[in-house]
């Protein structure tokens, strides 16, 4: 499996670095003596006599004299993980080269681990990304023996509780990323971003509100953070934080961090079955308030109880103007806001219909 790390490019990249440093010419084989480096280009792809011996005997091999079909030198076998890999083969003065012939070896494999332990990392890194998307999405109930043994590999204690967080940004860039990644701790994971999101999984943790403070304060492109409700489950964690940051958007909830907890009561009522009274509310919504000026008012009228004074001011409007877009919500949506049913159910219709990312 190992002799895949020694081909062509790695090949060249290693003969190249030793004679940076050694004044030898460097061929270095695969396990069939075909040569796929060297000082001299014209050898590329024949077959290198003294590497053939050297493979057969599963030793160095040592040339002390040119001969019609060898040139003096020393073969020494490139070892790692007791399969042969092929062999370096160093030209020269068997005297001259054989102190440096070990160095030589040592240099070669230690690439060839250094680019085996690349892959390794870039294999695990890949099967984490899968690991996180899918754990954020199952139920308890899913997780199979499958599942916990992929965790074991990747180092993830299921059992500790974390508290699932969405942070939003006007542009989420590369190096956001890694100085948020700077800032977790162990445990902690990035399971996803978007252009203008990134999904954090964090350790439950009552600290965890300031230092989200600290991750806002790293960029001035960074904006809001939404905390969800701390679970031993990641798909409720992740699904309690989606819900606070639909209900912000739906409400234009405008606070720099906000918790699960302080919309629960929405979160609620989005998971309302529409019924055909609400569904007809939908669709006037849709029709007839295409600005978001009648959602808006039916947000704070909620959010204020029915406080004047407290609603003009959130809305930055007169309170005639507040009588006059109440008697529009009953006008064209045929619900009264002033009853508390009726008020109810165009509440639930606001926070069904969602946010506009504009309005974030």
């Amino acid at each position: 499996m190992y002799e895949n790390y020694l081909n062509t490019e790695n090949a060249q990249k290693i003969a190249d670095g030793i004679m940076k440093i050694i004044p030898c010419n460097i061929n270095i084989t695969d396990t069939a003596g075909e040569i796929l480096a060297s000082g001299d280009k014209s050898t590329l792809g024949t077959l290198h006599k003294g590497a053939l011996t050297a493979l057969k005997r599963k030793e160095a091999y040592v040339i002390y004299e040119n001969t019609p079909t060898e040139q003096r030198g020393i073969c020494l076998p490139i070892i790692y993980n007791n399969s042969i890999l092929g062999v370096i083969a160093i030209g020269g003065d068997v005297e001259e080269v054989m102190p440096i012939g070990q160095i030589c070896l040592s240099i070669a494999v230690l690439t060839i681990e250094n680019r085996l332990l690349s892959d390794m990392s870039s294999i695990k890194e890949s099967r984490l990304k899968d690991f996180l998307y899918e754990w954020i999405s199952l139920s308890r109930e899913q997780y199979d023996d499958a599942f916990y043994d992929q965790a074991a590999y990747l180092g993830i204690d299921m059992k500790i509780p974390r508290t699932a967080v969405v942070i939003t940004s006007s542009r989420i860039r590369y190096s956001i990323i890694e100085t948020i990644k700077s800032h977790l701790a162990a445990g902690e994971y990035i399971v996803r971003q978007g252009m203008e999101e990134v999904l954090i999984l964090f350790r439950s943790d009552k600290r965890l509100k300031s230092r989200l403070e600290k991750i806002l304060d790293i960029s001035k492109d960074l904006e809001n953070c939404y905390i969800g409700e701390s679970d031993i489950i990641a798909s409720r964690t992740t699904n309690s934080v989606m819900q606070t940051f639909h209900i912000a958007r739906a409400l234009n909830i405008r606070r720099r961090i906000l918790c699960y907890h302080e919309v629960s009561l929405e979160c609620l009522l989005n998971n309302v079955e529409v019924t055909r009274e609400l569904e007809e509310i939908l669709k006037l919504l849709k029709e007839r308030d295409v600005d978001g000026v009648l959602k808006e008012t039916i947000a704070a009228y909620v959010e204020d109880n029915d406080n004047y004074a407290q609603i003009c001011d959130k809305l930055h409007i007169h309170r005639n103007t507040l009588n006059y877009r109440l008697a529009k919500i009953e006008e064209l949506l045929n619900r009264n806001p002033r009853r508390a049913k009726d008020l109810m159910m165009l509440y639930i219709a606001v926070i069904k219909m969602g946010g506009n990312k504009e309005k974030r």
